[in-house]
C-alpha cells in the first residue's frame, strides 16, 4: 500500500476533483448531477445553473420543470431536478441555508449517499471522513489487490484499513486520475502504468475478466493466462473413449398384413346384372 500510495503521489501529485466550484454548495449540487454522466459534461451546464441559482434558498424555491431544461443533457433530469430541489429545501429547513459539514448530516439530504457526502468533505470542507468510491475506484482496488470486495461500501471499508487517515481524500483523486487516464476498463495501458510492477493484474485484457458487480471472477493475471492457455493447448493424458457400435437401426415401418380376400359382388343363383332398377 506503501508503495502504490507513493507511485501514485509522484505520478499525479496535484490530483483534484474535476468538477469545477467555488464552494460546498457548488460542488454538492455538482456531484449529484454527475451521477451517470461525465465532469466535462457537468462543468459546462453549472455555470448557467449557478447563476440562476447562487445558493441553496434560490434553488430550494426552483421550478422543478424549469431546472429540468437546465440540466436536461446530464440524462436522467427528472430526478436529479426533484434531488437537488429537495436537498436544497432540506438545507434551508434544517440548516439554515448552510451545507453541513458532518457525513451524518450530508448522508440526511435527499440523493446524497457517502460517495457524495466523502466528496463534498474532502475536497470543499477539508474533512477526511472516508474515502470516496466511484466507479473507478471500484475498478481499480480489486485490481491492485486492495479488496476483494465489489460493494462500494465495503470497498470503502478496506481501503481505510489501508490508507492512512490523513491521506483519504487525496489518495481517492489520484486513483481515480490513473483510472481515467491510464488503467481503463477496457483496455488498461499496463505497458505504460507506473503501477505494473505492483500489480497482480498486470497484463489484464479489461473488462471480460473483472467481476461482475455484486460479484464474480477476480482479474486474472499475464501468468494464470497464460497457464491456462498452455494447459488447453497440452495433448490430454486421458486416451479417447472409443466409438460405441451402433445400434441396429430399427424398421421405418411395420410389415403389412395380407389383404382379406374380396367379398363376392353378388349373391348365388343369381345371374350378375339381374338387380332390379
Amino acid at each position: 500500500m506503501a508503495a502504490i500510495g507513493g507511485r501514485l503521489a509522484e505520478l499525479w501529485p496535484d490530483a483534484v476533483v474535476e468538477l469545477d466550484h467555488a464552494n460546498a454548495y457548488h460542488l454538492l449540487v455538482a456531484t449529484i448531477l454527475a451521477a451517470q454522466s461525465t465532469d466535462k459534461l457537468i462543468n459546462t451546464v453549472t455555470p448557467a445553473l449557478f447563476a440562476k441559482y447562487p445558493d441553496p434558498a434560490a434553488l430550494a424555491a426552483a421550478d422543478q420543470g424549469e431546472l429540468e431544461k437546465m440540466i436536461f443533457s446530464t440524462g436522467f433530469y427528472r430526478s436529479k431536478a426533484r434531488h437537488i430541489i429537495g436537498m436544497a429545501r432540506r438545507i434551508v429547513e434544517a440548516h439554515g441555508g448552510e451545507v453541513p459539514d458532518t457525513m451524518a448530516g450530508l448522508i440526511d439530504l435527499p440523493g446524497v449517499a457517502r460517495k457524495t457526502a466523502n466528496v463534498v468533505l474532502g475536497s470543499a470542507l477539508g474533512k477526511n471522513e472516508g474515502i470516496v468510491v466511484d466507479t473507478h475506484v471500484s475498478r481499480l482496488a480489486p485490481r491492485l489487490g486492495l479488496t476483494a470486495q465489489t460493494d462500494p461500501v465495503k470497498i470503502e471499508q478496506d481501503l481505510m484499513q489501508l490508507v492512512p487517515r490523513d491521506q483519504w481524500s487525496i489518495f481517492a483523486h489520484r486513483l481515480i486520475w490513473h483510472g481515467r487516464r491510464v488503467c481503463h476498463a477496457r483496455k488498461p495501458d499496463c505497458e505504460h502504468c507506473t503501477l505494473a510492477p505492483l500489480c497482480p493484474s498486470n497484463g489484464i485484457a479489461g473488462t471480460p475478466n473483472e467481476p461482475a458487480r455484486g460479484g464474480g471472477r477476480q482479474p486474472q493475471t499475464r501468468a494464470q493466462s497464460a497457464a491456462k492457455a498452455k494447459a488447453r493447448a497440452a495433448p490430454s493424458a486421458k486416451p479417447a473413449p472409443s466409438a460405441k457400435p451402433s445400434k441396429p437401426t430399427r424398421p421405418s415401418a411395420k410389415p403389412a398384413k395380407p389383404a382379406k380376400p374380396a367379398k363376392p359382388s353378388a349373391k348365388p343363383g343369381k345371374p350378375s346384372g339381374s338387380k332390379r332398377r
